[in-house]
């Protein structure tokens, strides 16, 4: 698995007006960020931000010489908040219901504005990603 990486949105507020400190986790796969185009991959509900490689969830999609081609393009993959995927405690959500999609969106713009990311080639996912 690729390290993951983060980004820190301090008194991020949400939808509900509430304020939240978030540590935006991630993974980048590819050519480097900004020196080719960049596909955005959002997962599903049950799934991260591995998704490619050995133990990816999309490994049989997204790779070298495969339909999202690791060789040709940057891949960008977000973790939820809160889904537990970096195996820190203290990055579960307790009160879930404060979050909805849309807040989870605006953290997602906030990480692709913090990586200086001008232009998405595209945005993929599955099931609540898409």
């Amino acid at each position: 698995m690729k390290v993951l990486k983060y980004i820190n949105l301090p008194e991020h507020t949400l939808i509900s007006g509430q304020k939240h400190a978030t540590q935006l986790s991630y993974q980048l796969f590819g050519c480097a960020l900004n020196t080719a185009p960049i596909v955005l991959v959002n997962h599903a509900l049950t799934g991260n931000s591995n998704v490619c490689g050995e133990t990816g969830w999309w490994r049989s999609l997204i790779g070298p010489d495969k339909t999202i081609d690791t060789l040709r393009y940057t891949v960008l993959a977000f973790n939820i908040p809160g889904n537990g995927h970096d195996g820190n405690p203290d990055n579960l959500i307790e009160n879930y219901k404060d979050f909805v999609a849309r807040d989870i969106a605006q953290m997602f713009i906030s990480g692709i504005k913090f990586l200086k990311i001008n232009q998405l080639y595209a945005i993929i996912g599955g099931s609540l990603g898409g």
